[in-house]
């Protein structure tokens, strides 16, 4: 069966998507040039502009293309997860799952977006606090937090912790994207129970 005009120029958005990452993962962002991607491609560079006008543009697709996926897989389990942290683990799960699919392209995104952390430009930010937002005003409501936190200041430091914890994987301090999530579980915990001793 003939493939249609839209399913083509996916295929070809998708191969370029594909090679671009190759490329960005092995020479790094600013050593790879849109020449570079044509040419490993083997498409002219004119096919590369009908789709990006700069390769910048590569990546904000891929991230936009992945949040969606990041979402809606939240969305379809969000109401399964009964306790805040299972709802938290969920969000920040399918967050790292989906937009940092391996160690050396995450750490071309985390250069290329960490420095927009707090302008409000940072669409992995906003996303994802908004989901922290959510699942904290849910507890919120079924008195497992108490209603005078802060929301949006817990939403900040759970988002600080996220961060933190994703840089330490893409350096190698942490090994897994597995043992990551648990780090930032583990000290969410710390968070919600407090760490002062107990009184005899």
């Amino acid at each position: 069966m003939k493939k249609s005009r839209e399913e083509r120029k996916q295929n070809t958005r998708e191969h370029i998507l594909k090679t671009a990452i190759d490329l960005f993962s092995k020479k790094g962002f600013e050593a790879t040039s849109v020449e570079s991607i044509t040419r490993r491609a083997r498409i002219a560079k004119g096919t590369f502009y009908n789709f990006f006008e700069k390769k910048e543009d590569v990546l904000l697709y891929f991230l936009d293309r992945e949040y969606s996926k990041s979402e809606e897989e939240i969305e379809r389990k969000l109401n399964s997860q009964q306790t805040f942290i299972d709802q938290v683990e969920l969000s920040i799960t399918a967050y790292i799952k989906h937009i940092f699919p391996n160690r050396e392209f995450s750490k071309v995104l985390i250069k290329e977006r960490i420095g927009k952390i707090g302008s409000g430009k940072n669409k992995n930010e906003s996303h994802l606090m908004q989901a922290l937002s959510q699942s904290i005003d849910m507890a919120k409501q079924r008195n497992e937090i108490s209603h005078s936190v802060n929301t949006r200041r817990l939403t900040e430091m759970i988002f600080a912790l996220y961060t933190m914890y994703v840089l330490y994987w893409t350096n190698g301090f942490i090994k897994t994207k597995k043992d990551c999530v648990a780090c930032i579980k583990e000290a969410i915990q710390y968070i919600l129970h407090g760490i002062t001793a107990s009184t005899p």
